[in-house]
């Protein structure tokens, strides 16, 4: 197993802000639109908000689903959407097992973090950070954080209807 590094959030820290989409937005977008980040929050409940980070699986499911090739995994292990092959037809983002791939409404293309670390450093409660699968077993030796993703799951890796 690689030991790939991804953007991973603690749920009991996150406020809620945005202040990761809107920082993901304006960097690469130039505006601050939720529809144009590669980071999403989702609050499950009253105090809970998780921030969604693409994983850099191991077996990269959404890789394999592009018929187009249009992602592929660098040689530290970030998975990129190479735009000038990306039709957007969302194969990649049935595939992700985390809902972390979207598509740009005003591109129609797939985005998705690629662990800039530009939302890691402006949150202002570090709830966020930079990790590796074993980063995240020692963070979090009792399983408290995989233990509250587990149990929502069911609501924050729903797939949407894809058109």
């Amino acid at each position: 197993m690689n030991e790939y590094k991804f953007v991973y959030g603690d749920p009991e820290v996150c406020t809620g802000c945005m202040i990761c989409v809107s920082t993901c937005s304006m960097f690469y977008h130039k505006v601050i639109s939720p529809t144009q980040s590669r980071v999403r929050v989702l609050r499950v409940e009253p105090g809970l908000d998780f921030p969604l980070f693409c994983h850099n699986c191991d077996d990269a499911p959404c890789i394999e689903a592009c018929p187009e090739q249009a992602l592929s995994r660098t040689s530290k292990g970030i998975i990129l959407v190479n735009n000038k092959r990306c039709v957007g037809h969302g194969e990649c983002v049935k595939a992700c097992p985390y809902n972390a791939i979207t598509i740009n409404p005003d591109t129609g293309k797939a985005i998705k973090c690629i662990q800039c670390g530009q939302c890691v450093k402006r949150c202002p409660t570090n709830a966020i950070w930079t990790t590796t699968r074993k980063g995240l077993e020692q963070k979090d030796p009792d399983g408290r954080l995989a233990d509250l993703y587990a149990r929502h799951e069911g609501i924050l890796y729903e797939k949407e209807e894809f058109a």
